[in-house]
C-alpha cells in the first residue's frame, strides 16, 4: 500500500484463544510470511507481470502487524513475535506501545467493559511495526470508551 510515509504492508490477525501451542504455530506462520514478503521486496518485476490479470503486487519490507493476539504482553508468544530473524535481511518487529510509552505497561484492551473470558483488564491487542517505521511512529492509543466489541480499538499515528 502506498502511503505518505512510503510503501507499507499491513497484516492483521486474530490468533487462537484457547491453545498456546496453536498461537505459537500461527506466529511462526506469520513470521514466515513476513520473511517471504521481505525477500520479495527487492525483486524486479518482469514486463509480463505488470498490468493485466496476472499483475504482481509489490511486497514492501516495511510492515505493520496488528490484531487480537489473545495473549498478554508478558507472554512468551509476545517475545516470539519480537525475536530477531536469523537472516539479517528481514526487519524485525517492534511493539509500538513501548516505543511511545517506554517503561509504561500496555493499556488494557480487553476486560475494560464486562466480559466473561478475563478476570481483570488486560492487553491482548497489539500493533507491531518493522524497524524502518519506529522513527516514524508519533503516537499510539486505545479507545477505552467504546463498547462496540469485547476488545478496545488500538490506533497509531505516523509522522
Amino acid at each position: 500500500m502506498a502511503t505518505d510515509i512510503g510503501s507499507l504492508r499491513i497484516m492483521t490477525t486474530h490468533l487462537e484463544y484457547y491453545s498456546q501451542q496453536q498461537r505459537e504455530i500461527q506466529i511462526g506462520a506469520i513470521r514466515n510470511l513476513h520473511r517471504d514478503a521481505c525477500s520479495m521486496s527487492q525483486r524486479k518485476f518482469l514486463k509480463e507481470e505488470q498490468g493485466g490479470t496476472f499483475e504482481v503486487s509489490p511486497r514492501p519490507a516495511e510492515a505493520l502487524l496488528c490484531g487480537d493476539f489473545n495473549f498478554p504482553a508478558t507472554a512468551r508468544e509476545h517475545a516470539k513475535i519480537l525475536a530477531p530473524f536469523d537472516d539479517n535481511s528481514t526487519p524485525g518487529f517492534h511493539d509500538a506501545w513501548p516505543v511511545i510509552h517506554p517503561g509504561t505497561p500496555h493499556a488494557p484492551t480487553v476486560g475494560i467493559h464486562s466480559v466473561d473470558f478475563v478476570d481483570q483488564p488486560e492487553c491482548f491487542d497489539f500493533v507491531f511495526i518493522t524497524e524502518g517505521l519506529v522513527s516514524r511512529l508519533s503516537n499510539i492509543g486505545i479507545d477505552a470508551e467504546t463498547e462496540a466489541s469485547d476488545h478496545q480499538p488500538v490506533w497509531i499515528e505516523f509522522k
